[in-house]
Order: structure tokens, then C-alpha cells, then sequence
């Protein structure tokens, strides 16, 4: 049974929550569960189209939300076209905050290897960007051990601070509390002292989750669904990621949860069921 003070942690995370958009999903669905002046994140997968970002954006600017654009660094094919979609968002959806990742292709198709190429490019800062969310991996990335994922996040921090913007971290989703639980330990202990956003899978079926787990090069999280793919299922289709959060409640009422300020929500199956989701967990915490 959680404690009082964790329903209250809880609770608080649950409230300031942000989710991501997709093509498909019109910002009007927002207004149903998703207090006025959110972050909404504008996600931005291979294939999408930069001029669509900048699209959903200004209707989620319109519709009172604050996006918050994607930025895959490998999806850029020069120079010019990350200035003018920087330059766009900014200027037609009043985009301030942006989320840089490699983006999911293996190679990059332009001169950005990763988000640090774009950090380091001074688009970011002259198009009037003022704060950039990194990404995080709790269960890690392929081809680094944890150590040094750790030494890039902060690489990338102190990169976006030494140009004159806050920084943030946003994690990679995970079925599982302990991965998410060591990583915020790690984090730390290694002084990552910026706001962070733990990601969570949105209710959706198994078939579903699978499917963005193996887009987003989840591993170890594709491992689990494959091996346990009736608990996973039941749990993520039917109540959400309730393990997940109730997994987290100590480590985030402790010093290692000190600096997260939200849960951050992939909305696989859709925003109603995230949104409705969101809506119960708040009042079984409060209840």
C-alpha cells in the first residue's frame, strides 16, 4: 500500500503531465483531459514532413497549448533545412522549447550525427529557442554502456547551457520501474542537476506497444513484451502503466526523484485512453 506523501508525489507528476502528438491526432482532443498552457510535444518520426510539424504546431498554439517541436538531428538533410524549421516553429507557432534526439535512423542522411551536432550548430539560439530537452535512456542505447550515455547527457547539458539555454531531459519509455529507478540513481550520483520528465507507454495492446518498442529500439522493454507478453498486455491495455508508476513511488518521494517535475506520456494507443487514463490514476491516488 503507497504512502500518503507518494499518492501526493504521485498526484503532482500526474497533474503537470505532457504528452506527444502525431500526425493523426487532432490538438482539439486535447481539450478534453489536458489543462490549458501544457507542453505538447510534436513528434517528428522518418518520413513525417517538417512543414506538418510546424502545422500541428501552430494549431496546438492556437488551441492554447505550448508545442514543443521534435528535432532529429539525422533527419536534417543540410544545414538550411534545420534553420528554416527551427526559423518556422519559432516564428509561426511561437515554439520557445524543443526536443533535439538523433532521430531513429541508423545513419544520418545530412551533416547531424546526433543532437549534439545540432546544439553546437547556433541555429537553436538564433532562432529564439530559450530550452532544450535531451533524451534519456534508462535501459540504455545501443553501443554505449550506461557510464557513458551518463557522460553524453551531461556533455549534451553543458552544451546547451554554454550557449545560453536551459535544458532539460526527457526519457525513453520503459515497462519496467527498475531500470528507470537505477537510471534517476545514476543520473544523480553523476550531478545531472536539470529538470526531468519520465516517459511512460500510454494504454494501448500489446501488438501496439510491441510495435513502437522495436521503432524506438527499446530493447530490453521488446525482450519483456516478448516474454511476457500477457502480463505486459493486460496491464498496459487494460489499466496502463500502473506498475510502472506505483514501482517509482519511493524513488521518486527520494533524493534521486528530486528533480523530476512530470511524467511524460507516449499516447500509443491513442490520446483518449492516455488522457482517460491519466484522469483515473489522479483519482485513485487522491481517493
Amino acid at each position: 500500500m503507497q504512502t500518503a506523501s507518494a499518492n501526493a508525489s504521485i498526484t503532482r507528476l500526474l497533474r503537470a503531465a505532457t504528452l506527444e502528438v502525431y500526425s493523426k491526432n487532432a490538438p482539439a482532443q486535447l481539450d478534453t483531459g489536458l489543462a490549458p498552457g501544457s507542453d505538447v510535444y510534436v513528434s517528428y518520426l522518418p518520413g513525417d514532413d517538417a512543414a506538418k510539424r510546424v502545422e500541428i504546431a501552430t494549431a496546438l498554439r492556437k488551441g492554447g497549448y505550448n508545442p514543443v517541436p521534435h528535432v532529429p538531428a539525422r533527419q536534417m538533410l543540410n544545414h538550411e533545412m534545420l534553420d528554416e524549421y527551427i526559423a518556422r516553429a519559432t516564428g509561426e507557432a511561437g515554439v520557445t522549447r524543443v526536443f533535439l534526439i538523433a532521430g531513429d535512423s541508423s545513419r544520418p542522411r545530412g551533416p547531424y550525427a546526433n543532437s549534439l551536432d545540432v546544439i553546437r550548430s547556433g541555429v537553436l539560439e538564433k532562432r529564439g529557442i530559450a530550452h532544450v530537452d535531451l533524451a534519456g535512456h534508462p535501459e540504455g542505447n545501443a553501443g554505449f554502456d550506461a557510464r557513458e550515455l551518463t557522460d553524453i547527457l551531461i556533455a549534451k547539458r553543458d552544451a546547451v547551457l554554454a550557449v545560453g539555454l536551459s535544458a532539460g531531459v526527457v526519457t525513453q519509455f520503459c515497462f519496467d520501474p527498475h531500470p528507470i529507478a537505477d537510471w534517476l540513481h545514476a543520473v544523480d550520483t553523476a550531478g545531472l542537476d536539470c529538470p526531468i520528465r519520465i516517459g511512460l507507454a500510454g494504454p494501448a495492446n500489446p501488438a501496439t506497444l510491441m510495435k513502437f518498442a522495436m521503432r524506438c529500439g527499446v530493447g530490453n522493454s521488446i525482450m519483456a513484451l516478448q516474454k511476457h507478453v500477457g502480463t505486459v498486455g493486460r496491464l498496459l491495455r487494460d489499466t496502463g502503466p500502473d506498475g510502472v508508476v506505483r514501482g517509482l513511488a519511493d524513488t521518486l518521494g527520494g533524493n534521486a526523484g528530486k528533480n523530476v517535475e512530470n511524467f511524460h506520456f507516449f499516447p500509443f494507443g491513442g490520446l483518449e485512453k492516455t488522457l482517460g487514463w491519466i484522469a483515473s490514476a489522479i483519482a485513485e491516488a487522491e481517493g
